[in-house]
């Protein structure tokens, strides 16, 4: 039994966190947006296809 880190990139301001699955998430801070994604290209399509947020992290 191991314990993996969650990995997590900025797209457009909003946080994208592959999780166990793999899968990935989009977050617009504690908030889920859509669905999970298969692939990580598709989650920072969706987070890209969003208005941009102000507070954008590198």
């Amino acid at each position: 039994m191991g314990w993996k880190t969650p990995k997590f990139q900025y797209v457009n301001g909003y946080k994208i966190v592959e999780v166990d699955g793999p899968a990935f998430k989009v977050y617009d801070g504690d908030r889920q947006l859509g669905d999970d994604f298969p692939y990580p290209g598709e989650a920072a399509a969706y987070a890209t296809s969003l208005p941009k947020r102000d507070d954008q992290r590198s």
